[in-house]
């Protein structure tokens, strides 16, 4: 562009909803730009409800009642986990080693980053010790999912009138 030119302001036909969810979904492939994740996350003795699955993402939600165990499992690399509903206490094993967390009553939502993976041979499972169920989703991304900059098209192509 030449020095003293202007390009003049244009009206813009995307909403301001749809520029949130183009900052939002450019912030999700920024994030996991660098993920190697694999398909459906699976646990041998619960079942998961599949809320999204297309060739980038597995979005699923699990929950692990008072008395079950999830059963020796593995973990992809990179996952995003957000707990919806906590208990009050959880056995995690890892490895050999076990560790309990207690959470209190009015524990509220959060999120945490599982870098993994983890491999059977880690013999990792959780169990759920307390008397509320825990209810989480899991967040995993597919190999070479995320292999562009570009948005996803039903943010950029214009809705038919």
């Amino acid at each position: 562009m030449q020095e003293g030119r202007f390009r003049p302001a244009m009206k813009s036909d995307i909403t301001d909803w749809e520029k949130t969810q183009m900052r939002i979904t450019g912030l999700l492939v920024g994030l996991f730009a660098a993920t190697s994740g694999f398909g459906q996350q699976e646990y041998p003795n619960i079942e998961g409800e599949t809320l999204l699955e297309d060739d980038r993402v597995v979005v699923q939600r699990f929950v692990l009642e008072p008395g079950e165990w999830e059963g020796i499992h593995e973990h992809p690399e990179n996952q995003l986990v957000i707990v919806l509903n906590s208990t009050n206490e959880l056995v995690y094993r890892y490895r050999g080693s076990e560790r309990v967390f207690a959470r209190p009553e009015n524990d509220t939502i959060r999120a945490f980053w599982r870098p993994g993976p983890v491999y059977l041979s880690d013999e990792h499972e959780s169990g759920n010790t307390g008397s509320r169920p825990l209810e989480w989703i899991a967040i995993s991304f597919k190999k070479d999912s995320v292999t562009t900059d570009d948005p996803p098209e039903q943010f950029t192509e214009a809705e038919s009138e």
